[in-house]
């Protein structure tokens, strides 16, 4: 029986370690990058071979998982092919457009919410994404099947929750819970040094906690932040309005502290953000028109509710109509029904057997 391929193009922290779990689950893995790399990533058993860009075209999948800036030019070298291409760059809707004006159909945005502040190859892992949000962004135009065997990767293979969002969406999001949290880090760092040259050596674990990010690699920062401008200029602009009326209310003690009580309130809710699956799964039949960005609203509209789509699948009863099959777990199915149905969906849990 043949093995499963797999390319990765850009063999780091992220590609090695998605290398090292894909390998661990039976996929042959070859990598493109440069040449000390891969040397490194073969011995550290992140990929079984080199490759080139031309050779991984032909692959069952392909990752990119260069440097954000360099993922939409390599979706133009990487066309034409028929390989299922992902990639994990943490900013999405820029990229999106690119895979459609490459002409590569079989295309699906992911980005791994996980990561370290040590980067390269040396410090991969294939356990990075056990239990960790993995973002898919899929669009009107998506295909079923790529989407399905994307979240199938993600989910079976490298041990993610995967979470479907809209790509633009996905940018804000990530601007507000990744980025700015690092330019804050930045900022505050720069604001205590300049206390006095001693002021970080009387800083304390919470000090520590909220600045730990401003170490991470400023190269590879420098270049997520450009990619996410826009998205991070509108969070900016919340953020310091946000600011000002906290500064405006420190005199005000029971307005300061209503403030923190809501601030605790949100942070309890970080808790529950993973989904819990009871491991009993229902199929939940949605018959649907064949229109643009149809899959995009419903796997959003799960994905937007913390409800993950374990599988799916398309039933085509003519050319304009056909019944999308969504694999949910048994604890969210109610809760999936009620938010379709609102949509305007007429869905419908099919009883066991029934999908076959």
């Amino acid at each position: 029986m043949s093995r499963h391929t797999l390319g990765i193009v850009g063999v780091g922290l992220i590609g090695g370690s998605i290398g090292m779990a894909a390998r661990r689950a039976g996929w042959e893995v070859s990598g493109v990058d440069a040449d000390g790399t891969l040397e490194s990533a073969v011995e550290l058993g992140a990929i079984d071979h080199p490759a080139t860009l031309d050779e991984v075209r032909g692959a069952e999948m392909v990752v990119l998982a260069a440097p954000v800036s360099r993922i939409t030019g390599l979706l133009a070298e990487l066309a034409p092919t028929d390989a299922l291409v992902t990639d994990v760059g943490s900013a999405k809707a820029a990229i999106v457009r690119a895979a459609a004006a490459a002409g590569i159909g079989r295309f699906v945005g992911g980005h791994p919410m996980a990561g370290s502040q040590l980067g390269g190859v040396a410090n991969a892992s294939a356990d990075l994404f056990l239990g960790a949000r993995y973002l898919i962004t899929p669009t009107g135009d998506t295909l079923p099947e790529a989407y399905a065997r994307i979240t199938q990767f993600v989910r079976d293979d490298l041990g993610a929750v995967p979470t479907a969002v809209d790509p633009e969406r996905h940018d804000r999001l990530v601007a507000a819970l990744s980025h700015l949290p690092h330019l804050l880090a930045v900022a505050l760092l720069e604001v205590t040094s300049g206390i006095s040259p001693d002021a970080l050596s009387f800083a304390g674990p919470s000090f520590r906690d909220l600045t730990r990010v401003g170490a991470a690699n400023p190269t590879l920062w420098a270049d997520i932040l450009a990619e996410n401008a826009g998205a991070i200029h509108e969070v900016l602009g919340s953020f310091s309005e946000a600011m000002r009326r906290l500064g405006g209310d420190i005199d005000d003690r029971p307005a300061t502290e209503r403030r923190f009580t809501q601030a605790g309130a949100a942070y309890q809710t970080l808790g529950g953000f993973l989904i819990e699956q009871t491991g009993h799964n229902v199929d939940v039949a949605v018959p649907i028109e064949n229109r643009p960005r149809v899959l995009a609203q419903v796997t959003t509209l799960m994905g937007s509710n913390d409800i993950n789509i374990l599988d799916l699948y398309m039933q085509h009863s003519d050319t304009r109509h056909a019944a999308l099959v969504l694999t949910i777990d048994a604890a969210s199915v109610d809760r999936a029904l009620g938010l379709l149905r609102g949509a305007g969906f007429h869905a419908e849990p099919l009883a066991t057997g029934q999908a076959d």
